[in-house]
């Protein structure tokens, strides 16, 4: 009941949504702001209308030039129906970029104040909610304009759209259902998509996209911490990708993670190495499947820097299904074929499950055991297998040799290997191949030494004693 409290505290409080309701009514963005960033505090969680809101608002332009041009103010002597028109060009006029810059910093402040699971409540996602949307919205323009965001099939599609053309293109239908308008407004949706894709129109990410981008890679980060170790995933991230039906979207993501990757800026380009480590260890749960995102990103990425650019950064990551997807695109470069990551638990399929009745207050960060799989590693017979292969005669990519080591998995075969194979296929492979080539033997030799002090370490040896008794 503590937990019911404390999530509906703010949200019964109708004052105090009033206060910020009537700021955005009335145009003071500013204001109503100011009000929220005042009022965020661990025991008050933001309204998933307000939170809307925000997001509409940080998708706005702070270009103060666009959108002041041909505002005619109206006369006295203008007709109602030349009011009327002028009225709505104003409530389409662009926010203040002041406002939306404030909007784009509350929201990440929203990060260290509340939980995960309550902000993605704003969010559209292709998983049906366990509570209602879109009910008690405001009648204001600005709220039914906010509220749209409900109508996105998931979070990828705010960032590649036109929140204002979109909203113009598909007028509302008053007097019908709720539901019916919904899905006549969603064909809309789709109409309009298929026309922007017919005139070649580039829909990744818009430029005023990029900082909701930020919060959303930001947002599921945080998830992602919240879960065990063991079984280290985001489940928001899971219900933006997975629909009701089990079926997996990936094509947004993946679109995403290519277009930061041709971006001058550094700080775009990371981002996408953080969203390729957040769908790495998504692929725990049995939806996803490890080999399918390793060839999709293997085949998308244009050039082997690329490439090397996105294994540098998702190189933190210490979990099993990174280090096994980083095993799998090496076997990609080194072999110049589609892999089958050796070791991966084949997945069964997916298949509709009656969800389970759970509390209000759940944590949205403990993962259902049925759904995730147990990991496991590549064996030392396919690692000496590649180590043999001949270079690939694939243009795109130059054979890369990263550092990757072995978990203490007590394989007798490993340590054979790096005690006289690995060793001896090293020089084999690498003395008549030149000064470059020879680089790469010094640090694979070097590599394999720092294999046999971890094999050789007194925690290793008592640890194999213990088990042999």
């Amino acid at each position: 009941m503590a937990d019911v409290n404390l999530r509906n505290r703010w949200e019964t409080n109708s004052h105090l949504r009033g206060l910020v309701d009537n700021s955005f009514d009335e145009g003071h963005y500013e204001t109503a702001i100011m009000t929220l960033d005042q009022l965020r505090a661990s025991g008050f969680n933001p309204w998933p209308p307000h939170l809307r809101q925000l997001i509409y608002i940080s998708l706005q332009t702070t270009d103060e030039s666009r959108g002041k041009d041909g505002l005619d103010t109206p006369t006295i002597n203008s007709s109602p129906s030349k009011i009327v028109k002028q009225q709505l060009k104003i409530s389409l006029n662009p926010i203040p970029p002041r406002a939306v810059v404030n909007a784009r910093r509350l929201l990440m402040a929203y990060l260290h104040t509340s939980a995960p699971s309550l902000l993605s409540r704003a969010l559209p996602r292709r998983k049906s909610p366990m509570f209602a949307t879109g009910q008690n919205e405001g009648d204001s323009p600005f709220a039914r304009r906010a509220a749209y965001i409900l109508q996105f099939r998931d979070c990828w599609e705010l960032l590649c759209t036109d929140l204002t053309s979109r909203q113009s293109a598909v007028p509302p239908t008053p007097g019908i259902k709720p539901r019916t308008r919904n899905h006549s407004q969603r064909i809309g949706y789709d109409k309009l998509d298929a026309s922007c894709a017919e005139a070649n129109v580039p829909q990744v990410i818009t430029e005023n996209a990029w900082p909701l981008l930020e919060w959303l890679v930001s947002l599921f980060e945080h998830d992602e911490s919240m879960s065990t170790p063991i079984a280290r995933h985001s489940p928001l991230l899971a219900d933006q990708l997975l629909d009701n039906d089990g079926k997996a979207h990936l094509e947004a993501p993946v679109s995403i993670i290519m277009h930061c990757l041709k971006q001058n800026q550094l700080q775009r380009q990371r981002v996408a190495g953080r969203l390729l480590s957040l769908l790495v260890n998504l692929t725990i749960i049995t939806e996803l499947d490890l080999n399918a995102l390793a060839v999709v990103i293997y085949t998308r990425v244009p050039s082997s820097i690329q490439l090397s650019q996105l294994l540098s950064q998702i190189g933190h990551s210490t979990t099993i299904q990174a280090l096994k997807f980083r095993i799998g695109l090496c076997q990609m470069l080194i072999g110049g074929q589609g892999p089958t990551i050796v070791g991966n638990v084949p997945k069964p399929q997916p298949r509709i499950r009656p969800r389970p009745a759970k509390p209000i207050g759940r944590q949205e960060s403990q993962p259902e055991r049925s759904s995730i799989l147990k990991p496991s590693i590549l064996s030392a017979s396919e690692v000496l297998r590649l180590l043999r292969l001949p270079t690939p005669e694939k243009p795109s990519h130059d054979p890369s040799f990263t550092p990757l080591w072995c978990p203490d998995d007590q394989d007798s075969d490993w340590t054979e290997a790096i005690s006289e194979n690995i060793p001896q296929i090293i020089r084999d492979v690498f003395e008549q191949q030149g000064t470059e080539a020879s680089m790469y033997q010094r640090l694979l030799e070097s590599q394999v030494i720092g294999w046999r002090r971890a094999r050789n370490a007194p925690s290793y040896s008592r640890k194999s004693n213990t088990e042999t008794e």
